[in-house]
């Protein structure tokens, strides 16, 4: 089962063509893991960094990009647990513009988890794998 987060596209997501730039594809999916944090997890992002000290580095990006989103649009993200390793796992995102049924963008994103001191691979706790799990695909 995915989990969902909505966004807006706002005025400073676009480019001078009047779309999203390519970028800002990669902030709503980070939103959206920071929202599936709070949750799902029942820890917000910003107290898994601070606080318990661990983070998770982008290693590896793929993603497509089908069409374009304008100023306004409500998208919804759509994350799923692809893969889920011993230290790192693999995130996939699908965009979706509003009342479409296919997704604007996609991206498969793996990260590791890593110890925020030293920056060197840890297992994943499991208070995030439990939440990591419940979103498993099949």
């Amino acid at each position: 089962m995915a989990f969902s987060s909505g966004q807006i596209v706002r005025f400073h997501d676009i480019d001078r063509a009047g779309i999203v730039y390519y970028p800002r594809f990669f902030d709503y999916i980070h939103r959206t893991f920071e929202d599936f944090c709070d949750a799902e997890v029942g820890v917000p992002h910003h107290k898994i960094v601070d606080e318990l000290k661990i983070g998770f580095p982008v290693v590896h990006i793929e993603s497509e990009f089908h069409h374009p989103l304008q100023h306004g649009d409500r998208i919804t993200v759509e994350m799923t647990c692809a893969r889920l390793g011993r230290s790192s796992m693999t995130m996939r995102y699908r965009l979706f513009r509003p009342g479409a049924t296919e997704p604007a963008a996609e991206a498969a994103i793996t990260t590791a988890c890593v110890d925020i001191a030293d920056v060197r691979p840890i297992p994943i706790p499991d208070l995030l794998r439990a939440a990591f799990q419940r979103h498993l695909a099949p």
